[in-house]
């Protein structure tokens, strides 16, 4: 008799099943929520899209109520959208509030006005997406389930696309699929046609609009004043802005002057890093003056912050890089650092970046029980490396052409090349410690010599 229960315990167990699921195009949460509560399954990870430009992911660690999950996940994105669209108004209004540059400026200085025209478009970026995530437009396009009801989920006219692990033998596979399930027509840049077209004074007109219509807005004046005005956030911002448009004067004029053109490099020249003191972090500005000095002919990039993976855990993220990708469902779950993850967002075409604009990216994780965490803030050149696996005690490596993070490998090709500008795949852009409760916000720049940044530098 108890072999017979413990027979039937383990049937039940092999039936509950991880199931990756593609919807085709951005669908509702109610409708997923339905489906995945009619077919009694749970959820951990979802993956998204904002139809404004960029996109990204969510994750748990543990399997959650699929209502839970997207009321917690899509008040977080909320979240996300609205702190980033204040972000960029911030920025507006310490660039005016400064008189760090006039119209005429926009119109003498090329490069400056794709900086400018950069952080406008991604300000409409996030302002349009606020709105239309806060008033439950869809987003999300795959999800990753557990059910012991899998052909619940099969028989769903909502699914386009089910993969299904119901062998050992391919665990390591299903972690590939859901990534080829995002619409191609989200993973390109997004460009606003009245950003893109505008002329300097006009984009001049935007800033000012921008800042004009939320200066009585109580969310915003509350988070200015928290990380503005009584923290330190001010004078960085200030200081960070004000380089950058110092240095896009200098180099529109180059070619006029006897200074050579900035060094090509696969890391972001510019760029900064703010976290909360609780669970954001953000990069306000990833800059790249000339991308280049690929080793490979199918290079991408990847922006990797390093920490103790018990001060995050869950996670969600988004990304305005061309051809975007992000790995929160993949953090924590393969890497070899030991007490440390890394939680990183990326690009699988790095020759899509282009010179001069001012890319952005949000991390946002739940905060584990640690109160402090040392963190290391990493550029890496990738590539599309091989994927091995050990079959019958051989190492057996296949191709691995498609766009999924887990595809995604460090280049190996750079070391002892003399032609290369910076001789190492990876570099340190700044190292610190965040602690909870403590705002911090830092910049970099100028990473030429391919050192590793001092310590809290």
């Amino acid at each position: 008799m108890k072999l017979v229960v413990l027979i039937l315990l383990l049937i039940n167990i092999s039936l509950a099943t991880e199931v990756a699921l593609g919807f085709g195009k951005l669908t509702s949460d109610e409708d997923i929520i339905r489906l995945l509560e009619r077919c009694n399954a749970k959820i951990r990870a979802m993956w998204y899209a904002s139809p404004y430009g960029g996109g990204g992911s969510g994750a748990e660690r543990e399997w959650h109520e699929p209502r839970d999950f997207f009321a917690k996940l899509r008040n977080d994105f909320i979240n996300i959208y609205r702190t980033t669209y204040f972000e960029r108004v911030i920025g507006f209004k310490i660039i005016l509030e400064n008189n760090l540059l006039k119209v005429d400026d926009l119109a003498k200085y090329p490069k400056l006005l794709k900086f400018i025209r950069g952080l406008v478009n991604i300000y409409y970026e996030y302002r349009e997406g606020y709105f239309y995530i806060k008033n439950k437009g869809p987003i999300v396009y795959a999800v990753l389930a557990k059910t012991d009801n899998v052909s619940c989920l099969e028989d769903g006219k909502l699914v386009k696309d089910i993969s299904v692990n119901s062998f050992p033998f391919f665990t390591a596979f299903l972690k590939y699929v859901p990534y080829y399930f995002k619409p191609k027509i989200y993973s390109k840049y997004y460009f606003f046609p009245e950003v893109k077209n505008a002329k300097p004074e006009e984009l001049y007109k935007m800033m000012v609009k921008a800042v004009k219509e939320l200066e009585n807005n109580k969310e915003f004046i509350q988070y200015y004043e928290k990380f503005y005005v009584k923290g330190n956030f001010y004078q960085t911002m200030l200081k960070s802005l004000k380089s950058s448009i110092e240095s896009a004067k200098r180099r529109s004029i180059i070619k006029d002057s006897k200074q050579e053109a900035p060094i090509p490099t696969y890391y972001p020249n510019e760029g900064d890093i703010f976290y909360t003191g609780t669970n954001v972090v953000r990069y306000y500005k990833i800059q790249w003056n000339n991308p280049g000095d690929w080793s490979v002919e199918r290079p991408g990039y990847e922006h990797d912050l390093v920490a103790k993976n018990d001060y995050f855990t869950g996670c969600r993220s988004s990304s305005d890089l061309p051809d975007w990708y992000d790995d929160c469902p993949t953090a924590c779950i393969s890497e070899l650092s030991g007490d440390y993850c890394a939680f990183s967002f990326g690009t699988y075409n790095a020759l899509l970046i282009e010179p001069e604009y001012p890319y952005t990216g949000v991390v946002q994780l739940t905060r584990g029980p640690a109160g402090y965490t040392d963190f290391r803030l990493n550029a890496q050149e990738v590539f599309h490396s091989p994927i091995c696996f050990k079959f019958l005690s051989r190492w057996i490596c296949i191709p691995c052409p498609f766009d999924t993070p887990w595809c995604m490998g460090g280049s190996p090709y750079r070391d002892r090349n003399p032609d290369l500008n910076c001789p190492t795949n990876s570099l340190t852009l700044k190292t610190c410690a965040f602690r909870r409760f403590y705002p911090y916000s830092s910049t970099w720049e100028d990473k030429y010599d391919c050192t590793h940044a001092s310590w809290c530098n």
